[in-house]
């Protein structure tokens, strides 16, 4: 089987915002999954299949403390996309995405690089009287592909159940789009 390209992607996200969960799930959905041994974070390696290619991702599951200095140079290097995940029902969450978006930009060594900005806990929008507005986020996205655009990077939100893991089959796919057509863009 030949990889055309592999992409290091990362799972970006606060304590509690199952970002975890997510990571887990995703790797439990998908077909061709081979987990890599790793001290400090999870990496899972997932092969998928876009215009008759095949592509492997990398997944980086990023604890959700803050990395010591020396640590995120390390782990954000030469990362091609991320997974920013917040809980819909924690405003605090969506708030902190700001932080690891920078922290992204700033350690990735990259101007800009392929977001998805991901809701999780969609299974709590009837149940909670603190569920966030998709609006905010899309507005986010608004504003990071305005930005973005010149670059030819993409960013987009999605909004995701990994409890009842609703949504994620088209997670990945929608990264690997944005990476496809960034790399296609250079």
């Amino acid at each position: 089987m030949v990889i055309l390209k592999r992409f290091k992607v990362l799972v970006l996200g606060d304590v509690n915002s199952g970002k975890s969960t997510l990571f887990r799930s995703l790797a439990q959905i998908e077909p061709d999954v081979k987990e890599k041994p790793s001290i400090r974070m999870d990496i899972y390696e997932i092969i998928k299949r876009f215009e008759d290619e095949r592509y492997l991702i990398e997944l980086h599951d990023i604890p959700g403390r803050e990395l010591v200095k020396t640590a995120k140079s390390k782990v954000y290097d030469s990362t091609d996309g991320a997974l920013v995940v917040y809980d819909i029902s924690s405003p605090d969450t969506f708030r902190h995405t700001y932080f690891w978006i920078e922290e992204l930009t700033s350690y990735s060594g990259r101007k800009h690089v392929p977001i998805v900005l991901v809701g999780n806990k969609s299974d709590l929008r009837e149940k909670s009287d603190r569920t966030l507005n998709p609006i905010d986020a899309k507005q986010l996205i608004f504003r990071l592909n305005r930005t973005s655009m010149r670059d030819n990077v993409e960013h987009s939100y999605e909004e995701v159940s990994a409890k009842e893991k609703k949504g994620l089959y088209r997670l990945l796919d929608v990264i690997l789009r944005s990476m496809i057509k960034y790399e296609r863009s250079k």
